[in-house]
């Protein structure tokens, strides 16, 4: 009987043991990066699982760092592998960029680029914001050249109407523009963003109304869908969606269902290309 014991404790101590190692740590990483959109230039590790004073789990260190800054946060795993701790339990058969993706329409949205490319890039953007103009350049001039088959620029309105007077009627006049075709509508986000610092609440009715005119737009369509304020329900559907999915600000990019909340050059193009090396694999 005492040898059977032992065995049996053995064994118990074996299956302790690879429960363990069983643990997938790139997995966890993958899914804290994702759950809190940490930017691609961070370095995230974990520490060995080591048994916890909380019952069914164990404790890993998280380690977060760029450059010389480092900060340690206690992971909490559980001892199947499939939940954490890290301010909260997660599950990791729930994937953020995933649920980011369901709740995005884009059907009709406008899009710049291939239409087919692996990679789609959408913004939520606001054009008084002069972050967002920032963030257009980026897109414009560095992104959409270094990847033009393998993005898909898609717009989305974020006016922020208590800091942007005029970004909604912008906004709404962009929309209109799309109503005459993608085209139009692009050359219409362009010219709003070149001459930013020129529109004023006052001004801004007269100014979409002359950027329409050199976009050229069909005059009467613009004016009764502009006047009308006919385009104002895409316009808060975008906003809507913008909230569901807890955008934090403007400029913030969704890429491939990962969300960077700045128009970081160097963050945007990190996550193009995991974008493309997932797609690849």
């Amino acid at each position: 009987m005492k040898i059977q014991t032992v065995v049996s404790s053995l064994l118990l101590c074996a299956l302790l043991s690879s429960s363990a190692f069983a643990i997938d740590k790139a997995a966890i990483v993958e899914h804290v990066r994702e759950t809190y959109s940490f930017p691609p230039g961070l370095d995230v590790s974990l520490s060995d699982p080591k048994p916890s004073e909380i019952p069914g789990f164990d404790v890993m260190d998280l380690k977060i760092s760029r450059g010389t800054n480092q900060q340690v946060e206690k992971l909490y795993i559980s001892r199947s592998g499939r939940y954490y701790v890290l301010g909260g339990f997660k599950d990791l058969q729930y994937s953020p960029d995933k649920e980011r993706l369901s709740k995005m329409q884009l059907a009709n949205a406008p899009i710049r680029g291939n239409k087919q490319a692996p990679v789609t890039v959408v913004e939520y953007t606001d054009f008084q914001c002069p972050f967002c103009q920032v963030g257009y350049q980026v897109m414009r001039q560095q992104i959409m050249k270094e990847y033009p088959d393998k993005v898909r620029w898609v717009y989305k309105s974020l006016p922020l109407k208590s800091i942007h007077p005029w970004a909604e009627t912008a906004a709404i006049g962009a929309e209109c523009a799309h109503l005459q075709g993608e085209d139009k509508f692009w050359t219409m986000h362009d010219t709003l963003f070149d001459h930013q610092k020129e529109i004023t609440v006052r001004n801004i009715n007269d100014k979409v109304v002359d950027f329409a005119k050199a976009a050229g737009l069909a005059p009467q369509k613009f004016a009764a869908c502009f006047k009308g304020r006919e385009s104002l329900n895409v316009v808060n559907k975008d906003l809507k969606e913008a909230e569901d999915l807890n955008i934090p600000g403007t400029p913030a990019f969704v890429i491939n269902g990962r969300l960077i909340p700045s128009a970081d050059y160097d963050s945007i193009k990190q996550s193009i290309e995991e974008a493309l090396k997932k797609h690849a694999a």
